[in-house]
């Protein structure tokens, strides 16, 4: 939290950004379009490696990796790459991490001002392009609190169209709400689904612009469990238009969508602290006979293969062949999901 609540650099800066400062190294009036691949510009396939961290009694953290394409395990390794790919959910925060995004994104927030200060980078060929984004929260209604927490970027589309920003809060106070910045005039707007249907988890996917979120009863009182009853929606985030695919008494959780927006997946369970199952449908079907349950907590999806998380250990489980393979076997130690690398 402290590097949003680190000062801006000079309130001479904050006044001039009215709206949006673009700083671009040619400027000609259309947005930065990646260079065109050459025939000599090519990259080998090595397909997708999983990597995760043990950590044991005593001992510093263990970083494993386990590659598809050779179904062999790595490690233990001191330095393994892991900003490959990630999930873009509410909990994401993309400041300073632009190696998991289509944009870098560097932010700045003054909580006496209300103002988020967000400069994107990216590039235009073979240089560098800047466009600094202000936004001025109390034009959207929100001011910096508990209650109402502040804004920080989750997602940006992979067209680098849009940024969406979702709503942070200091305690475990359940707010929705999500925005979408207009990358070429910084234009805010809100998704206003998201808020109005109480969409307390969400996944987006960058690709399909798409969002798949899910509703329940919050807790009384903080550390207590959620619970049902729960309905699960899928936003277009073009149109802000959504629709319920599914309902239920049972508790919807950690809900995600597959790569190519063609299928989704949710944890659903009858209570907050019971036994779950992970459920993963056809977007255009729902729930029907061709769907799978798997026991776990999904950690990932890439293509066919979703992580899993079951009773502490990582699994792999194959969507095509509806087989799994364990990767770790730890009875003793803590195991941290750290993502893929493509």
């Amino acid at each position: 939290m402290r590097k949003y609540l680190a000062p801006i650099l000079t309130i001479a800066i904050v006044a001039s950004l009215a709206g949006v400062l673009y700083i671009r190294a040619n400027v000609d009036g259309s947005l930065p379009k990646a260079a065109p691949a050459t025939e000599e510009s090519h990259t080998i396939d090595v397909g997708p490696t999983v990597v995760w961290s043990v950590t044991r009694s005593g001992a510093a953290a263990d970083t494993y990796s386990y590659s598809l394409a050779t179904e062999q395990t790595s490690g233990p390794e001191s330095n393994v790459e892991t900003a490959g790919v990630v999930r873009f959910n509410q909990s994401s925060d993309l400041c300073d991490k632009g190696a998991v995004a289509s944009l870098e994104i560097e932010c700045n927030f003054n909580s006496v001002a209300n103002v988020l200060v967000m400069t994107a980078y990216g590039m235009m060929g073979d240089e560098k392009w800047m466009q600094a984004y202000t936004v001025r929260l109390s034009d959207l209604g929100i001011s910096p609190s508990a209650m109402e927490g502040y804004l920080v970027p989750v997602a940006v589309s992979d067209d680098k169209s849009a940024i969406y920003l979702g709503r942070r809060v200091e305690s475990e106070s359940w707010v929705a709400g999500l925005w979408k910045l207009d990358v070429a005039t910084g234009k805010v707007s809100e998704i206003s689904y998201v808020r109005e249907h109480n969409l307390y988890q969400y996944d987006i996917n960058p690709a399909t612009k798409q969002l798949i979120g899910v509703t329940f009863v919050p807790p009384e009182s903080l550390g207590e469990d959620m619970s049902g009853p729960s309905s699960l929606h899928s936003v277009n985030l073009v149109t802000g238009n959504g629709e319920v695919p599914e309902q239920s008494l049972a508790l919807f959780e950690n809900p995600m969508l597959s790569d190519d927006g063609s299928r989704y997946e949710f944890r659903e369970s009858g209570d907050g602290a019971g036994p779950g199952r992970t459920v993963v449908l056809p977007v255009a079907t729902g729930r029907v006979a061709d769907g799978w349950e798997i026991d776990g907590v999904a950690k990932d999806w890439f293509g066919d293969t979703m992580v899993f998380d079951r009773d502490g250990n990582l699994f792999l489980y194959d969507l095509k062949t509806k087989t799994e393979t364990q990767l770790t076997h730890e009875t003793d130690a803590t195991v941290e999901y750290l993502g893929v690398v493509k």
